[in-house]
C-alpha cells in the first residue's frame, strides 16, 4: 500500500512537471504561430489556435523542443545580408543570372534585397522543422505497472 502511494506521489509530480512544460510550449507555439498566419500570412491553418493545438501536440514530451522553435524562428526571420550575399553569389556561380549580365541588367544590391525578401517566411524551412521534429522519437517518461 505505502509502495502504490509513493508511486502516486512521484506520477503527481511528473504529470505537474509535464503540464508546465505543455504551457511554456503552448506560448512559444502561440508566438510561432501568431507569425505563421500574421506575419508570413500562410493559410496552412484557418486560426491562430488551430495552429497552436498542432504546434503543442507536436511537441508533447519532446526534450528538443527549444530546438525545434529555433528552427521555425529562423524559416520566419529574414535572412542577414551577408546570408542573402553568400545565396545570390551561388546562382550567379551557377549561371541563374547570365542572361541579366551579358545585357547589363544584373543589379547584385537587388537581386541580395530580392533573396532577403525570398528567404523570409520561408515555408518549405518551416515544413522541413517540422518533418525533423516529428522524426524524432518523443522522449519522456514512461512509467507502466
Amino acid at each position: 500500500m505505502r509502495r502504490h502511494s509513493l508511486v502516486r506521489i512521484l506520477l503527481l509530480a511528473l504529470l505537474l512537471a509535464g503540464l508546465s512544460g505543455c504551457q511554456s510550449n503552448r506560448e512559444e507555439c502561440e508566438e510561432v504561430c501568431r507569425t505563421f498566419i500574421s506575419t508570413c500570412d500562410w493559410n496552412a491553418w484557418s486560426t491562430v489556435s488551430q495552429c497552436t493545438q498542432g504546434c503543442v501536440d507536436d511537441m508533447y514530451r519532446r526534450d528538443d523542443a527549444q530546438e525545434v522553435f529555433d528552427c521555425y524562428r529562423a524559416a520566419i526571420a529574414p535572412p542577414s545580408r551577408e546570408q542573402a550575399a553568400i545565396t545570390v553569389q551561388r546562382a550567379v556561380d551557377a549561371g541563374l543570372f547570365s542572361k541579366d549580365q551579358e545585357v547589363g541588367l544584373f543589379d547584385l544590391d537587388a537581386a541580395i534585397d530580392a533573396a532577403i525578401e525570398h528567404g523570409t517566411c520561408d515555408p518549405f524551412a518551416a515544413v522541413q522543422c517540422k518533418v525533423q521534429a516529428l522524426k524524432q522519437p518523443p522522449t519522456g517518461l514512461f512509467i507502466s505497472e
